[in-house]
C-alpha cells in the first residue's frame, strides 16, 4: 500500500535566541499530526519540574490562533527544553480507503492486507483470457493495459477487447482493481499490469480456437500469469476429459515459465473441468464467506486449492455492468470469481520473486494454504484455502539463493497436532508439500538417517519406546523401526560422533540423564545399550542438540522452561555446562541451527502463542537478532 512519507529533523543544542536556532524542520501537513501535535523533552536537570518527570517526552499543543511554525519556535525556546519533535499520527498499513473494502470479506479471508506490506504485484503481467475489459467504469482507470488482443477477431488494441457481457471486467477487477484510490472496491494485486485477451463472446462462450489464439498471444507477449475463468465440464478425470489443443498450450506456457490458473467449474461434480484438470495448471475451487467449500464448486483429484467464490447472498463485489449495460458494483459468485484470487496472489508472489519457476510458485501456494477440511490434501478443498500473506512470505525465499540470515539453510519443519508435516522455506527440496506421518501424541524430530545430506522425519512413540524413521519427505510407512529407551523418554536427533550421519539419542528427564547412541536399529528389534551415558541437567529440562563450537559433532543442550535458562555441553561427558544464559519464556520450544552459515549452531525459540521463531546469532543472553513468523504450529523442528 502507499504510505505517506515525510522528513523531520530532530535537534539538540542551545535554545532561546531566535537568531541562533537551527533551521525549522520540515513542517508536515496538519492532518499528519496528533491532536497534541508537539513532543518536548526536558534536559535531565529540569525533568523533576515537568508534568511527567519519569517520561522522556511530553505532549504539547499550539495556542489558539498560533501557527505550527510559531508554536514550534515557542516550545524550543522554553527554558530547560532539550528537544522538540512533531507528534505524528500513524495509520495501519495495508487497509485501503476504498469504500467497499469493508464488504470485501474475500480479500480479508485470504489476508491480502498483510500481503500488501510486501508488494502489490508491480512488475508482473497478468493475461486475463475472458470476455474482455470495460473502459466506461471508474475503478479500473488507473491501468494502462498491456498488449490487448482479441482471439476471436485476431485484432489488437483496446478497442478490440471491449467487454460485452461484464464477466471479464469483474474478473479483472478481482485480480487488479485500482486500490487505495478512494473509489469502490479493491483488488488482490493492484500493481500488476493487465493483458486483456478477449476469447469469449457476449454470451460468455469461447471455443478451442479462440482460447488457443489467446494463449498463443499471451505466451508470445511474455505474460507471467494466465487466468482462465472458464472451462469444459468433465465427467471423467484428465486425460480422458481433456482438450489436447489447449493441453499443448498449457504445456507451452509452463515451459515458458508462465503460471496457468483455471477455475474448477460450477457443476458441483467430483471432476474438475478442463483445462483446470491439467496437471500443470493450478485448479481453483470456491469457498463461501463461512470459509467452507461452496456446494457448487467442482472438486476431485485434480483440485489444487480453493479461494473465495461466494454464494448468492454473499458474493464477490467488483465494478462491472449488468445485462442492460448499467455500470455499478455487482456481487457475483462462482469459481470464475475464485480463480482470479489465486491469479492475483500469484502476481504478488511473482512480484517479490520474479525468477520463481511455475513449480516453485505452485508448491509455495499450496504449501502455505490453510486447511479448512481434512488435514492435508482432500478432494473438496485441495491443499486448502489460499492465504496470500503466507504465500508471499513463502515465495520470498529462493532455495538457489544463499542461505538467508533468518533461517537454517534447509528450512524448518512444522508439525501439527494431527501429524501433518510441512516444510517451510528455505526448502532443500522445493517439491515437498504437506504430508502425513505418525499419529497424534508422537514426538516428532528430523535427521539425516541415510547420510545423503537431507533431513527427513522421525517419530518417537513415548507409550512404547519405539522409533519410526522415514528416508523421504513423503507420506508412508517407516523405513526404519526399532525400540530404544523407556516410555516417557525424550528423543534427541543429531550427528553425535561427526561421521555425517544422524542417529537418535535420548534424554531421560525423570533422572536428568543423557543416553547417546551412534547407530540405528532395524527390523523392529531392540537397539541395546547406549554407547555412552552421563548425567546432565535437572528433571523436567527440555533437551535439544547442536554443534555449538563448530567441531562437526552435535552435543546436548537443555532449556529450563520455568526460568528460561539455556545451557549446553561441548563434549559428551558429565560436568558443568560449557555455556549458560537466559533466553525464552515458559512454554517456548527450543531448537538450534546454523542460521547464518558460519558452521556454529546457535539457539532459537518458537513461541506457539504468536507463531514466531526468535533467532539468536550468538549463544549469549539478550534479545533475538531476528524474528521469523511461521504461524502457530504445534511443533517446530530444524530441517537443516
Amino acid at each position: 500500500m502507499v504510505a505517506v512519507t515525510f522528513a523531520a529533523v530532530l535537534f539538540a543544542g542551545p535554545h532561546g535566541a531566535e537568531a541562533n536556532s537551527p533551521e525549522l524542520p520540515t513542517v508536515p501537513n496538519s492532518d499528519m499530526l496528533a491532536d497534541e501535535p508537539f513532543l518536548i523533552q526536558f534536559e535531565p536537570s529540569w525533568r523533576r519540574y515537568s508534568a511527567s518527570p519519569d517520561a522522556a517526552w511530553e505532549m504539547r499543543s499550539a495556542r489558539p490562533g498560533e501557527s505550527i511554525e510559531a508554536a514550534y519556535r515557542r516550545l524550543e525556546s522554553m527554558p530547560g527544553v532539550q528537544d522538540v519533535a512533531f507528534n505524528y499520527r500513524y495509520e495501519a498499513h495495508g487497509v485501503p480507503n476504498d469504500p467497499l473494502f469493508e464488504s470485501q470479506w474475500n480479500l480479508q479471508q485470504i489476508n491480502t492486507p498483510i500481503a500488501w506490506d510486501s508488494g502489490d504485484g508491480t512488475g508482473t503481467v497478468v493475461a486475463v483470457l475472458d470476455s474482455g475489459v470495460g473502459v466506461d467504469g471508474k475503478d479500473l482507470a488507473c491501468h494502462e493495459y498491456v498488449d490487448p488482443y482479441n482471439g476471436i477477431t485476431r485484432q489488437v488494441g483496446l478497442a478490440a477487447v471491449l467487454d460485452d457481457n461484464g464477466h471479464g471486467t469483474h474478473v479483472t477487477g478481482t485480480i487488479a482493481q485500482c486500490t487505495d484510490n478512494g473509489i469502490g472496491a479493491a483488488g488482490v494485486a493492484p500493481g500488476a499490469s493487465i493483458m486483456p485477451v478477449k476469447v469469449m463472446d457476449k454470451d460468455s462462450m469461447a471455443s478451442t480456437l479462440t482460447i488457443y489464439q489467446g494463449m498463443v498471444w499471451a505466451i508470445d507477449h511474455d505474460a507471467d500469469v494466465i487466468n482462465l475463468s472458464l472451462g469444459l465440464d468433465c465427467t471423467a478425470p484428465w486425460p480422458t476429459c481433456s482438450d489436447h489443443v489447449i493441453d499443448f498450450l498449457v504445456e507451452e506456457a509452463h515451459e515458458a515459465g508462465i503460471v496457468v490458473v483455471a477455475s474448477s467449474g460450477n457443476d458441483g461434480s467430483a471432476f474438475v473441468s478442463t483445462p483446470a484438470n491439467h496437471p500443470l495448471t493450478i485448479a481453483v475451487g470456491a469457498t463461501t464467506i463461512a470459509d467452507v467449500p461452496a456446494d457448487y464448486s467442482a472438486h476431485g483429484d485434480a483440485l489444487d486449492v480453493v479461494a473465495p467464490g461466494g454464494s448468492k447472498y454473499a458474493g464477490i463485489w467488483q465494478e462491472t455492468f449488468d445485462e442492460f449495460g448499467v455500470w455499478g458494483y455487482y456481487m457475483w459468485n462462482g469459481t470464475s470469481m475464485s480463480a482470479p484470487h489465486v491469479t492475483g496472489t500469484v502476481a504478488l508472489m511473482r512480484s517479490v520473486n520474479p525468477t520463481a519457476s511455475p513449480e516453485y510458485v505452485r508448491d509455495m501456494l499450496t504449501g502455505s494454504a490453510i486447511d479448512i477440511e481434512e488435514p492435508g490434501w482432500d478432494e473438496t478443498s485441495g491443499y486448502g484455502r489460499i492465504d496470500a500473506a503466507a504465500a508471499v512470505q513463502a515465495i520470498s525465499y529462493n532455495p538457489e539463493d544463499p542461505c538467508p540470515i533468518t533461517q537454517d539453510c534447509s528450512g524448518i519443519f512444522t508439525v501439527s497436532q494431527s501429524g501433518v508435516w510441512s516444510l517451510t522455506p528455505v526448502l532443500s527440496e522445493p517439491s515437498i508439500r504437506d504430508f502425513y506421518y505418525g499419529v497424534p501424541g508422537d514426538i516428532a524430530f528430523s535427521g539425516d538417517w541415510n547420510c545423503n545430506g537431507t533431513r527427513t522425519p522421525g517419530l518417537y512413540r513415548q507409550s512404547d519406546g519405539f522409533v519410526y524413521l522415514r528416508d523421504s519427505n513423503t507420506q508412508g510407512i517407516a523405513d526404519i523401526t526399532f525400540y530404544f529407551g523407556n516410555p516417557g523418554d525424550i528423543p534427541i536427533a543429531g550427528d553425535f560422533n561427526g561421521d555425517g550421519c544422524d542417529t537418535v539419542s535420548l534424554y531421560r528427564a525423570t533422572e536428568g540423564r543423557v543416553y547417546v547412541i551412534n547407530r540405528l536399529g532395524e527390523d523392529g528389534g531392540g537397539l541395546g545399550a547406549a554407547d555412552l551415558d552421563y548425567y546432565f541437567g535437572d528433571p523436567g529440562d527440555k533437551p535439544f542438540a547442536g554443534d555449538f563450537n563448530g567441531d562437526g559433532i552435535d552435543t546436548i543442550g537443555l532449556h529450563r522452561e520455568y526460568t528460561g535458562l539455556v545451557y549446553f555441553r561441548n563434549y559428551h561427558a558429565q560436568g558443568a555446562a560449557d555455556s549458560s544464559f537466559i533466553y525464552g519464556d515458559p512454554d517456548d520450544q527450543i531448537l538450534a541451527g546454523d542460521w547464518n552459515g558460519d558452521g556454529v549452531d546457535t539457539v532459537a525459540v518458537f513461541r506457539p502463542s504468536v507463531g514466531i521463531l526468535y533467532v539468536k546469532l550468538s549463544n549469549a543472553q539478550g534479545v533475538a537478532d531476528y524474528e521469523y513468523s511461521i504461524g502457530p504450529y504445534a511443533q517446530v523442528i530444524r530441517a537443516g
